[in-house]
């Protein structure tokens, strides 16, 4: 299979990875992942840890284009930030280049920034989904939500990146589910957290109500209804999911109006978080147009190597 591959994509992120061998056009030769993130890289063995995880992709000499956190600062080598306002289809041009592997050209893909005098914002990973949604949806303009450990809502007019925020709601949810004094009132590490719908809505309506006190004391009901049995072991993390996301979109909402950018909103990543949202956005008044990641990042991935040069001409797509 190594000889029909024009281009290895790799998302590498802080805990996870995962790779595509696309093939003439951008077809999807096949797919793998792991858990081998950053955080599971030991002594800056990414050069190592990539070669084993490609395996014999490689043979061919395919060229690896990479986004995500692997060019963060932490990462295998910083890549450059490109500051808003950012054209997405012209970020093939700024990669950095990988030297400390031998036999495929190898390049990470620029991050997004918005360093201004009142405040700063960063994003790894998520332009290239948003690139993805443009190449194969046709959506220049609109409002993008990305989902995960650092939700991102995001700004596109005529497929430029003019505005983005992030929330910190993934992390601060696996923080508080597994230490401090909330994990006390949550299932036992032995046990699997099960969605409970109707506690979700309960968080999410407390965290999104236009009264609603700031969230850090909001946080503390989650341990004080507990103790006066007003929330159950079980139910306890889906009502944390509910309070971070209802909070979230709450100040989402405010900042899309300040941008008069409507309350239509694509979202993208896996299908479990996805489906949390939209809950959620129904909820909040929002319309949600999900889209899954696996299935954008791909052609986005290709469409920079691409324009950087990378593909071969004999795969007649240079």
């Amino acid at each position: 299979m190594a000889a029909n591959i024009a281009c290895i994509a790799v998302d590498w992120g802080t805990s996870n990875r995962r790779a595509w061998a696309l093939g003439e056009g951008g077809a999807v030769l096949a797919a793998k992942a792991d858990d081998q993130g950053l955080l599971a890289i030991k002594d800056r063995a990414f050069a190592q840890s990539l070669r084993a995880f490609a395996g014999d992709w490689l043979q061919g000499g395919a060229p690896i284009v990479m986004a995500g956190m692997v060019g963060s600062r932490a990462g295998w080598r910083e890549a450059q930030y490109l500051e808003t306002p950012v054209d997405l289809t012209r970020i093939g041009g700024r990669l950095t280049e990988i030297t400390d592997f031998t036999g495929n050209a190898v390049r990470i893909v620029p991050g997004a920034a918005r360093n201004e005098a009142n405040g700063a914002d960063v994003m790894r990973g998520e332009e290239c989904q948003m690139l993805g949604a443009l190449l194969t949806r046709g959506q220049r303009d609109g409002v993008f939500l990305l989902p995960g450990t650092h939700a991102k809502w995001a700004i596109l007019k005529d497929g430029i990146l003019t505005d983005f925020r992030t929330y910190m709601t993934g992390e601060l949810f696996a923080h508080l589910r597994k230490g401090g004094s909330l994990s006390q009132v949550m299932p036992g590490p032995e046990e699997k957290d099960v969605f409970d719908g109707a506690a979700f809505d309960r968080g999410f309506a407390a965290g999104f109500a236009t009264d609603a006190p700031v969230i850090t004391h909001l946080l503390f009901t989650v341990r004080s209804l507990s103790l006066f049995a007003r929330l159950a072991p079980a139910e306890a993390p889906s009502y944390l999911s509910g309070l971070l996301i209802g909070a979230e979109m709450k100040d989402a909402l405010g900042w899309l109006k300040v941008h008069n950018a409507g309350t239509t909103v694509t979202a993208i990543g896996s299908a479990k978080l996805l489906e949390t949202y939209d809950r959620a956005a129904r909820h909040g008044g929002l319309s949600l147009d999900r889209v899954e990641s696996d299935d954008i990042l791909p052609p986005a991935l290709f469409a920079i190597a691409r324009e950087a040069g990378l593909i071969r001409q004999a795969d007649g797509v240079a």
